[in-house]
């Protein structure tokens, strides 16, 4: 775009319905409304224990609400110093990271009062404890909810300015428009070469770069600008760019271009005077695959204990409602590229194989879809009882057993079958040394939408970034899905 054209500034396609107030006090009554439900639950559920003769006590809530105020007023005061109101550019798992940290300083700090005050032997420890868990889950359940539905509103992203090579906004672009959870939404395009899309990027203006278009964009209050630029030479005009920005917008973030390290995970270090990141895959640790196994068993065995029923409610509901074995078995790959046998409920009619094969002949649509998904959106093969348990995610229950032999997680990559080895090129070698999940990374990142290629990039990132607590939210937010029925 030439300067001539970017003159009419008036006429700028960039709209800012962003309410950083209204997010902010959305999300502040969020987690009041969660510690107080989280406080009165813990109170009514010790006063229900009082009536057990083992456990007996005494319990005032005059005693008790001191301690509720103190811990309200820490949480709420710490979360706003730690920028969770509005709290864009985070992902799911780095706020649920912080939530428990700060849930649980909190905590720590008003016990160490209560114990220094001499208050102890009059405070339900019990009370203390429940609150503790309940904050945990409810807070992040409400706030799970209210980032869902909230981000799609205008109101609700923070509008962003993305300036870079074409290729790269346009990858930049699509990513945030998908991962509504950060809350960075696109509202520009400024293209650093010379060919500038006539019609904008994915619905989002695109324009040539000039400073006259940078102050426009000031002036509509735009504050966030997002530069991305895997090809700008020389090293001077990079330079200016970054600048030039942080000149004009008060948070410039620079983001990698296309590269194999963008799964990996990263902390910058300082080599005196010369910035490096420090790479690693966390999984791999020896220390991290025992603390996992040891997990994985423990769930195993509240996870039989509490859905038994459920297990032998849909075995009948499978065998009425479709001929054939209730059990499916299907040999895939696992740790170390060993082939084993993974098991789910039938969800699909007999001689499904066949089936798919004689659609993918005669219809080029679904045989591309398969091709892109390694899967059909809408699979004309699965039963009316199979619909609803993959709606569920319960067609998997039957892989506990798998987890008990140690073929599978509880949470790891996809077990991939043995006919995609080939497909999964390099990423296999990774992938292959962990070993596969019943759910994971990709499947509550909007699994119905991804790419095989998508589905592999995710793997890798799970297996470098892995922690207890990702593995804790990735169940969390798997348990959401169930119960709700639908992707976040």
């Amino acid at each position: 775009m030439t300067q001539d054209n970017h003159d009419k500034g008036n006429h700028l396609a960039v709209k800012n319905d962003y309410k950083p107030w209204l997010v902010s006090g959305l999300l502040l009554a969020s987690d009041l409304l969660a510690i107080v439900i989280s406080f009165f639950l813990s109170y009514f559920i010790r006063k229900l224990l009082i009536l057990i003769p083992s456990i007996g006590g005494v319990l005032s809530f005059e005693t008790i609400a001191p301690l509720f105020l103190l811990i309200v007023i820490f949480i709420l005061v710490i979360f706003v110093f730690a920028g969770f109101y509005p709290g864009h550019g985070r992902t799911g798992v780095v706020e649920f990271r912080q939530i428990v940290y700060i849930v649980s300083f909190a905590h720590i700090i008003v016990a160490l009062i209560i114990f220094i005050l001499g208050y102890g032997p009059r405070l339900s420890r019990m009370v203390f404890l429940f609150n503790w868990v309940l904050s945990l889950i409810l807070i992040t359940s409400f706030r799970l909810m209210l980032h869902n539905r909230g981000s799609l509103a205008a109101w609700w992203g923070q509008p962003a300015l993305v300036i870079g090579g074409l290729k790269d906004v346009s990858m930049v672009i699509r990513h945030l428009q998908s991962a509504r959870r950060i809350a960075y939404k696109p509202v520009a395009a400024i293209i650093l070469e010379k060919e500038i899309p006539e019609m904008g990027i994915c619905g989002i203006p695109a324009y040539g770069y000039s400073e006259g278009l940078l102050d426009e964009l000031k002036k509509k209050k735009i504050q966030l600008a997002i530069f991305t630029q895997s090809t700008v030479s020389p090293r001077a005009g990079f330079r200016k760019y970054l600048q030039t920005l942080s000149l004009v917008f008060p948070k410039l973030i620079y983001v990698l271009g296309d590269s194999p390290i963008n799964t990996l995970a990263m902390t910058t270090m300082d080599l005196d005077g010369h910035p490096a990141l420090h790479i690693q895959y966390n999984l791999l640790n020896p220390v991290s695959l025992l603390v996992k196994r040891v997990t994985d068993l423990l769930l195993c065995l509240l996870g039989l204990v509490v859905t038994f029923p459920l297990f032998v409610l849909f075995s009948l509901l499978i065998w009425i409602d479709s001929p054939g074995p209730i059990i499916y078995s299907q040999q895939r790959l696992g740790k170390g590229g060993r082939l084993f046998n993974i098991y789910k409920f039938r969800t699909m009619v007999m001689g499904a194989d066949e089936k798919l094969k004689e659609l993918l002949d005669t219809d080029e649509k679904l045989r591309a879809e398969f091709e892109t998904y390694h899967k059909l959106l809408n699979d004309p093969r699965v039963t009316r009882v199979g619909k609803f348990l993959r709606k569920i995610s319960f067609d998997e229950f039957p892989q506990i057993w798998n987890v008990i032999k140690g073929d599978m997680s509880w949470v790891g990559p996809r077990a991939y079958l043995p006919s995609e080895l080939e497909q999964m090129g390099d990423s296999a070698e990774i992938i292959r040394r962990v070993s596969p999940g019943l759910t994971g990374w990709w499947q509550v990142m909007g699994r119905h939408s991804l790419s095989f290629k998508d589905r592999l990039q995710l793997d890798e990132y799970y297996i470098s970034n892995f922690s207890l607590l990702m593995d804790v939210y990735i169940l969390f937010k798997t348990a959401f899905i169930v119960f709700s029925g639908h992707g976040v």
